[in-house]
């Protein structure tokens, strides 16, 4: 036998190790979600804050995901890598503000579909209604139909992360946990689109009169 001839590997190695890709593959899936899960319900109660993380974070994970997808390598990079590279980083900005209208449809038209709901007397605080809005906003920007760079990139991150089971149980338990905490909050706290108190007076103004309309006209 040559000293340059390969062996063959085992059959039952590669069924281990597809095995465990597809396993890592469906943790980094799952975190990426309940990532998305805990900046959308932290939109819901404080929806302009939300929002600017919301931008700031596609617009990051942009940038990182272009700067990746041209040097590879491994957790630190796909973390910090636009941080060398500044035109990524305008790259993800553009890439993002390209998706606002797409966000900004959601965050206009869910509020009133709630509000639609008064034509069966169901009525929901018209504050509620935007913050709702304004969480569908922060979820188009981050992982909509259509909006796969964001999500694709969290989910790079977490696969380079995910490849110790240790690993994967501290950051199942503490995602978990935040998931569970700001879902909690979008529900039981009310929501708060402060410092922009004149622009939260207008939207619930203005939702309150359509909801009274439909609910006039539905009688």
């Amino acid at each position: 036998m040559t000293s340059d001839e390969t062996h063959p590997v085992p059959a039952h190695r590669l069924a281990a190790e597809d095995a465990a890709d597809a396993v890592i593959e469906g943790w980094s899936r799952l975190f990426t979600y309940l990532v998305v899960a805990i900046e959308v319900a932290f939109t819901v109660v404080l929806p302009f804050f939300g929002l600017l993380l919301a931008l700031a974070g596609a617009s990051y994970l942009r940038a990182a995901d272009a700067h990746s997808r041209r040097h590879g390598g491994g957790l630190l990079r796909a973390l910090a890598g636009p941080l060398t590279a500044p035109l990524d980083l305008v790259r993800g900005v553009a890439g993002t503000l390209v998706t606002v209208p797409y966000a900004g449809a959601f965050a206009v038209l869910l509020p009133l579909a709630v509000m639609l709901g008064a034509a069966v007397d169901v009525e929901v605080s018209p504050l509620v209604g935007a913050a709702w809005g304004a969480g569908a906003a922060a979820y188009v920007l981050l992982a909509a139909p259509g909006i796969r760079t964001p999500r694709r990139h969290l989910m790079r991150v977490f696969t380079a992360f995910a490849d110790d089971p240790r690993r994967i149980a501290v950051a199942g338990v503490l995602l978990c946990a935040l998931a569970l905490g700001a879902v909690a909050g979008a529900i039981v706290l009310q929501p708060s689109f402060g410092p922009m108190y004149e622009l939260e007076n207008s939207i619930v103004q203005e939702l309150s009169h359509f909801q009274h309309s439909v609910h006039r006209y539905a009688l």
